[in-house]
């Protein structure tokens, strides 16, 4: 009841994490104020809006969508006027109009671009050595098919009803898929999404005789980091498993590290005080400077030294730590 609902400092705050941006919804005196103004938030699915009590400056961008002569779709800031796309795809544009609300005035299109993907694409797999697409749901394979677009429309069907089959034949609506028109799908059949999971998306790999599972990670793009790294060491046996023995680095390889406005701030909290230790435009440094604040129990006088001693090490020696193995955030 009380997930997304955070006591701090004896006040009630509401903080969600939606398609990997953190939105702080606001501080209330109790819990049950904080509470009804998030039952109110998800009848309006997150979104700050005049419906959701918030000031006009705080209102998320509103988006519309518009066909061009050409049959595709642009998204439009109906505030900016500033235009995404076209998109062959009228569900695939929904989907990204519905995300970059979100991310308010800090948008990376790519980003919100490969989340629509994975949305689009939940709970579908491609199983490279048959040909087959796979629907899995709950850790079970319910359908395959060589086609994608049939494969779509029973994974709608079935989540439609329930998984109901009596349900199913109720039901006379359904989106029709079109090849031409779906969004390019990334066959990476060691990535498949499991619901049940705190991090969803699970790496694995038959290697020989045996499937080997690597790790769950919280989104898709960092398993697909993942799997690309191992792509190029050649899944040797040592580097798989130096990467399972550090997937809960790689899972919180940015924890207390916060994104706003393109810097990446260092926040630590405790149940009294929440603390700001910095801000910067190099998320490794932000990371580094962070791992030695952890070591030094969060002592804030030293933050200088630490930043000083990454630029040093930096020039000389090559600074990374056991999850920076990869070339993103």
């Amino acid at each position: 009841m009380f997930t997304n609902i955070k006591k701090i400092k004896g006040k009630y705050v509401i903080k969600k994490t939606i398609y990997g941006q953190t939105i702080n919804y606001g501080t209330f005196d109790t819990k049950e104020e904080a509470l009804k103004q998030k039952q109110l938030l998800i009848k309006y699915n997150w979104i700050k809006n005049k419906s959701t009590g918030y000031k006009k400056e705080e209102h998320f961008p509103r988006y519309c969508i518009r066909q061009n002569n050409q049959d595709k779709y642009i998204i439009k800031n109906r505030k900016t006027g500033a235009t995404y796309g076209a998109y062959k795809s009228k569900k695939y544009a929904n989907i990204i109009k519905n995300i970059l609300p979100f991310y308010t005035d800090n948008i990376k299109i790519e980003i919100v671009e490969q989340r629509a993907l994975e949305e689009f694409y939940r709970y579908i797999s491609y199983d490279s050595r048959s040909g087959y697409y796979r629907f899995r749901y709950n850790n079970v394979t319910i359908v395959t098919s060589k086609s994608l677009p049939i494969i779509l429309e029973e994974r709608d069907l079935y989540l439609k009803s329930g998984g109901d089959e009596e349900a199913m034949c109720d039901i006379t609506e359904i989106y029709i898929y079109q090849e031409k028109n779906l969004p390019p799908f990334q066959k990476t059949e060691n990535i498949i999404y499991e619901e049940k999971y705190k991090y969803k998306y699970l790496l694995r790999k038959q290697i020989r005789n045996h499937r080997i599972r690597i790790g769950h990670y919280n989104t898709y793009s960092l398993a697909l980091l993942v799997k690309e790294y191992l792509d190029k060491k050649g899944w040797k046996i040592d580097d798989v498993n130096h990467i399972i023995n550090i997937t809960i680095e790689i899972q919180n390889r940015n924890k207390n590290i916060i994104k706003k406005n393109n810097r990446y701030y260092i926040r630590h909290d405790t149940k009294t005080k929440r603390q700001y230790f910095g801000s910067y435009e190099n998320i490794h440094l932000a990371r580094y400077v962070r791992n030695k604040l952890r070591e030094d129990n969060w002592n804030k006088n030293n933050t200088k030294e630490y930043e000083d001693e990454y630029n040093y090490n930096k020039k000389n020696l090559y600074y990374y730590d056991r999850t920076d193995l990869f070339a993103t955030n």
